[in-house]
């Protein structure tokens, strides 16, 4: 009996934390109790020596990265709005879209073939320019009419239509010599504006210090496009064929614009995504095999596999009562998901890198997306989701990356002082 002890002490402390998750309004006041049950798993694996996958770093217990999952576990609890989960009604009405759009996708082969689902998009001309300041950047915003419409009879298209801002498409460009590399740059959840997407890329460091040519594409329903208070609220909803639309108007989107940047002089271009935007990058490089650069920040791969995780166990019953389970949606994200494309870029161009205390994409699935990659360099760092925003660790690691494509110079350790005798 003695030696299942530590094993029950995880599910003692998986346990209470879930309690605390389901507790009514408790909101960002769960963060510290789900913070410590974290730091208790983590110290009983630890001691007792309980490991999962070999090649997936277990999180070292500390002050520091117990602080940094509560910073992510915080930012889930503001996500967590009740007032946005799904009511009977809403069940019923998602399983007979889910069923529709199975069926039509299995009929029109995007399941079997998931690269059919894409078209191609026409060159971009209808183009506007205006040149703003922000982050003691200077850069234009471009802005042009996305064309993107959903397929003939999928079951979200007249909802997806209501969509009115999202029809046009923006970027954020900072140039510097036509000659240089570009470096695209996907933003996370819940930004898509320049003050939050240069602050988290470094903008400035990384156009006058590193001498690169950068572009920041705003992913559907975020930033100027989105469709409510908060960005991007709608692509990460209950109406999850949402997400499928927002994921292919993306690659069109992104795709005009490559193809522009080809008109601009950019000879080679390189994308580094982060949370979302990562899943994007993944995405894109599977439609895009001559990107120079691919850099996949604390990604997720598996959006299904992603909602049931953070799903509570009230609302996954619901689904399940009505028909939605992961067999059906694992079909319906084919055409979108990282996992359903093989990876097309070689090896020695892709990187990633991952918290191993991520609370909200987790380890498990940049793990996942890494093993299908066929384990490309990755940096494991001590920190949550968020900790890359700061961290010293992952901006060396983003060099050396950048470095090893040839977009810049080599780091060269500092030189140490002559010693005078």
């Amino acid at each position: 009996m003695a030696s299942n002890r530590p094993a029950q002490a995880i599910v003692v402390a998986q346990r209470v934390g879930r309690a605390v998750a389901r507790m009514p309004g408790i909101g960002i006041l769960w963060a510290p109790p789900r913070a410590a049950g974290f730091a208790v798993e983590a110290f009983i694996k630890q001691r007792f020596g309980l490991r999962g996958t070999d090649d997936l770093p277990k999180a070292r217990p500390s002050l520091a990265l117990t602080a940094q999952v509560a910073l992510d576990e915080a930012f889930l609890g503001m996500m967590r709005n009740p007032s946005r989960y799904p009511t009977d009604a809403d069940y019923a009405g998602l399983a007979a879209e889910l069923a529709t759009a199975a069926d039509l996708y299995a009929r029109e082969g995007w399941i079997a073939e998931p690269r059919s689902y894409h078209r191609d998009p026409p060159p971009l001309t209808d183009l506007r320019v205006r040149r703003l300041w922000a982050m003691n950047v200077w850069y234009e915003r471009l802005s042009w009419p996305s064309e993107y419409e959903t397929h003939p009879g999928e079951p979200n298209a007249a909802r997806w239509a209501t969509f009115a801002k999202n029809r046009i498409a923006y970027a954020y460009v900072v140039r510097r010599k036509p000659n240089r590399p570009w470096l695209m740059c996907l933003h996370g959840f819940s930004t898509g504006v320049p003050t939050s997407d240069f602050f988290a890329f470094k903008a400035k460091r990384l156009s006058e210090e590193l001498d690169v040519n950068l572009v920041f594409p705003v992913l559907p329903l975020h930033g100027p496009r989105r469709a409510s208070r908060m960005s991007g609220a709608e692509l990460l909803s209950y109406n999850v064929l949402d997400f499928i639309a927002g994921m292919a108007q993306a690659m069109w989107d992104i795709r005009r614009l490559m193809g522009w940047l080809r008109t601009q002089g950019a000879e080679r271009v390189g994308v580094h995504g982060m949370s979302l935007g990562a899943y994007t990058a993944s995405l894109l490089s599977a439609l895009e095999p001559d990107l120079e650069l691919l850099i996949a920040g604390a990604p997720l791969c598996d959006m299904p596999g992603l909602i049931d995780h953070h799903m509570p166990r009230r609302l996954r019953g619901k689904a399940v009562e009505n028909g939605i389970d992961q067999s059906v949606l694992q079909d319906v994200f084919r055409p979108v998901s990282p996992l359903a494309y093989p990876m097309t870029i070689p090896r020695e161009r892709v990187h990633m890198y991952a918290g191993v205390g991520d609370r909200m994409s987790t380890p498990e699935q940049a793990h996942r997306l890494w093993a299908h990659w066929d384990r490309p360099n990755v940096l494991w760092y001590e920190g949550g989701h968020l900790t890359f925003l700061w961290s010293g660790q992952v901006t060396r690691f983003l060099d050396d990356a950048m470095a090893s494509a040839g977009f810049i110079e080599p780091r060269t350790p500092p030189r140490m002082p002559e010693t005078i005798v």
